[in-house]
């Protein structure tokens, strides 16, 4: 993962995107869209599983979503819900060596595509929230998350310790 330095983005962007205040990075629940390669080198400590989610008949009847369509096809690599906290404290404590203010999650509700064989949607979400908190709370000041897009009902009704809103800008200015 490549994080650039304030410096450096200072550096880089010309009028009006100058001084940054904040950085946020963003990240998916699972890490990233398709979650975490198995078997790769760096990701076997969390023991991902490749999982297929099923998307519900009503979304489905709905409207097709190219992503979702993809990850039915080609499966997510689901974090093992035992090791979630040590994937999201190792993750928020890099970005905070890192300079990191703080972080924009998304693809919340691939839980709920993928909870049949995990627990449950209700309670998986309610584990996985619960860890992102704590990674949170432990690692950046002022509880600095941004939760957007694909927020699942579970999701919004687990978190306890800030408010998920969708705002579609990470970075902020001064």
């Amino acid at each position: 993962m490549l994080i650039l330095s304030r410096s450096v983005l200072n550096s880089f962007f010309l009028f009006p995107f100058q001084n940054f205040r904040y950085v946020y990075v963003w990240h998916a629940l699972l890490g990233y869209w398709g979650g975490l390669v198995p078997n790769a080198r760096d990701t076997k400590k969390y023991n991902p599983k490749l999982t297929y989610p099923l998307q519900s008949p009503g979304n489905l009847a709905n409207m097709r979503d190219l992503a979702m369509d993809c990850m039915e096809k080609y499966g997510v690599g689901a974090i093992d819900p035992d090791r979630i906290s040590q994937f999201y404290d190792d993750l928020h404590s890099y970005l905070v060596s890192q300079d990191v203010d703080g972080v924009k999650v998304d693809v919340q509700n691939i839980l709920e595509t993928i909870a049949t064989d995990l627990g449950g949607r209700v309670s998986l979400t309610r584990h996985f929230q619960e860890a992102l908190e704590k990674s949170i709370a432990s690692n950046f000041q002022d509880n600095s998350i941004i939760c957007c897009m694909g927020l699942s009902t579970d999701s919004i009704y687990q978190s306890v310790s800030y408010i998920s809103i969708y705002i579609p800008i990470f970075i902020l200015f001064s």
